[in-house]
């Protein structure tokens, strides 16, 4: 099973237009997922799922009580470098979690938790599958992009002030996002080594302000990003990617 996990409804719609064979259920009282098939896989839905607290829950809780070979974290992301345009489509290279701090507790990095590395990087096949299938499409443009996930929406430069040095961001300043979701997401699927990518669009550049135009235009782009990973799914169904 394949798991699709959004932040709102609208993260997901395109995906749950195309579905087939598909039911509804509540997990946890609290949180809508959609099963169904795409290109004969299965595939799960699930959003209303904000801050990392809660995208690793619900990622941890799906993991263990379906059969997931794999997770997408979709949705909008806040741009970080100035190259990059709003309507971008941001693939995940790594993951880091911006808001950890541990250095005073263990032998670890700023954005590190002990036992983990530093950041947790997206499976190359599985990059290598989602711009297959984007550059197969023609789709908008991409960038393979460093994620800096936390429980906190980052909208202006001065929120940085513990992680940004020098114009670096733990470390990294080219091709910067940030999320609210992809870090406990990711570090779920760490734990039970299940490959995971996050699949965004650039909704705005930090320091600008969000609009109802910017937001018209990643609704646009939901749609590209929804062909690119159904297309990818396809490709996965024809090739052996298996959950270890």
């Amino acid at each position: 099973m394949i798991l699709i996990l959004g932040s709102t409804h609208d993260d997901v719609l395109y995906f749950d237009s195309i579905m087939t064979n598909k039911h509804s259920e509540m997990i946890l009282d609290k949180y809508p997922i959609t099963i169904g098939t795409i290109f004969n896989q299965e595939v799960i839905l699930v959003y209303d799922i904000y801050t990392s607290y809660i995208s690793g829950i619900i990622t941890s809780y799906i993991i263990q009580k379906y059969y997931v070979i794999l997770t997408f974290v979709v949705g909008k992301c806040v741009s970080f470098s100035n190259d990059v345009k709003v309507g971008d489509i941001a693939v995940s290279k790594r993951i880091i979690l911006g808001d950890v701090n541990q250095i005073k507790e263990a032998n670890v990095k700023l954005g590190q938790i002990p036992k983990f590395p530093r950041s947790l990087e997206t499976d190359e096949e599985v990059i290598s599958y989602v711009v297959n299938a984007i550059e197969k499409r023609s789709f908008a443009h991409y960038f393979h992009a460093s994620f800096i996930s936390s429980n906190s929406i980052y909208d202006d430069e001065s929120k940085l002030k513990e992680i940004e040095m020098n114009g670096l961001v733990l470390g990294h300043n080219k091709n910067v996002v940030f999320d609210c979701t992809s870090g406990g997401a990711a570090l779920a699927c760490s734990l039970f080594k299940i490959p995971f990518i996050a699949v965004k669009v650039v909704q705005y550049l930090i320091n600008d302000k969000s609009s109802a135009e910017n937001y018209m235009d990643v609704l646009k782009q939901y749609s590209c990003v929804g062909k690119a990973v159904v297309t990818c799914i396809g490709d996965i169904g024809r090739n052996d990617v298996v959950r270890e």
